[in-house]
């Protein structure tokens, strides 16, 4: 094996990106650059030619995308179904009433809302055509990529780093993390979480052999609503409007999973519904979660407790 490692930090999806690589050239952080690229042009509600912006807008027909946003759509899907609801990627028309409509990054790029858009639709009720590449979205629901398309897109990327014959790969795009193959301090990553309240600030390192990391937090987007109340991004599926973890009792949700798609709809189930309603489960899947409330409090449940590096992932 080449030990050689390879870095690269940059901006892209609108969030941080940190790509490592071992035994790999400066190629493999070119590929992993171009392809997240790929990625976002396909999934960003800013863009009116992505193909989720294509989807939104179709009210209902079919619409020829990429095979990576089949994989998406799936992911969402069963994101919704695994967490019974509480990840849901059909409130992007109560985010953008809120007054989340502009990137963060650039103000120029607004989120365009179709006439008839739902505060909430059907998820399950899309349909997608693989023979065909195409996709449908029943008429009036409306999707935002969001943190599942970061989340996949590490996963991608880091996959695409393997095939391409790389010994190992770290890819964090927003916080979600994922590695394959070996790493480089005897064959584990050493993954730092950050801390939600203090910016810039490392919370921990969690030491994985394989994997993936997810964390959701209220506190990475907040702003004040046209009507001058504070908002975050978190919303309550129930209600469409910001969950109860936010300014009054902000919460910081990591998970533990065996890929970072999934790492993030778990650790959005955390976010939402909070440790009490959601430890216990995850338990049952053998899935660690740890939550940092913003008195300083830190919780955990046992798989997280239990995890060793050396000889389990999850």
């Amino acid at each position: 094996m080449d030990d050689t490692v390879l870095r690269e930090t940059y901006r892209g999806m609108g969030s941080d990106v940190h790509v490592e690589v071992v035994g790999g050239r400066p190629g493999h952080l070119s590929l992993a650059r171009d392809h997240l690229a790929f990625l976002e042009a396909r999934w960003s509600r800013f863009r009116r030619q992505s193909d989720i912006s294509r989807l939104n807008h179709a009210q209902g027909e079919p619409v020829v995308v990429d095979s990576c946003t089949l994989r998406l759509l799936d992911a969402m899907v069963h994101g919704f179904t695994i967490t019974d609801g509480a990840f849901d990627p059909t409130l992007l028309a109560p985010l953008v009433s809120l007054g989340y409509a502009q990137s963060w990054h650039d103000p120029s790029a607004i989120t365009e809302l179709p006439f008839g858009a739902q505060p909430r639709g059907p998820i399950r009720g899309v349909t997608v055509d693989a023979n065909q590449s195409t996709a449908r979205l029943p008429p009036g629901t409306v999707i935002d990529a969001g943190g599942i398309g970061k989340g996949l897109a590490a996963d991608l990327v880091a996959e695409l780093l393997m095939e391409s014959g790389v010994d190992g790969a770290l890819v964090s795009v927003g916080g979600d993390v994922r590695v394959l193959g070996e790493g480089p301090l005897g064959g584990v990553w050493l993954v730092s979480v950050d801390d939600a309240f203090q910016p810039e600030q490392e919370d921990i390192k969690v030491p994985l052999a394989s994997g993936a990391l997810g964390s959701s937090s209220a506190m990475r987007r907040q702003w004040f609503t046209p009507e001058g109340v504070p908002a975050h991004h978190l919303l309550d599926p129930a209600l469409g409007h910001p969950t109860a973890a936010g300014m009054d009792s902000p919460l910081h949700a990591t998970v533990l999973a065996a890929t970072a798609v999934w790492a993030e709809v778990y650790s959005m189930m955390v976010a939402v519904r909070g440790a009490a309603h959601t430890f216990p489960h995850l338990d049952e899947l053998g899935i660690g979660a740890r939550v940092v409330h913003g008195n300083g409090d830190v919780r955990t449940n046992r798989s997280w407790d239990d995890f060793h590096p050396q000889n389990r992932s999850y």
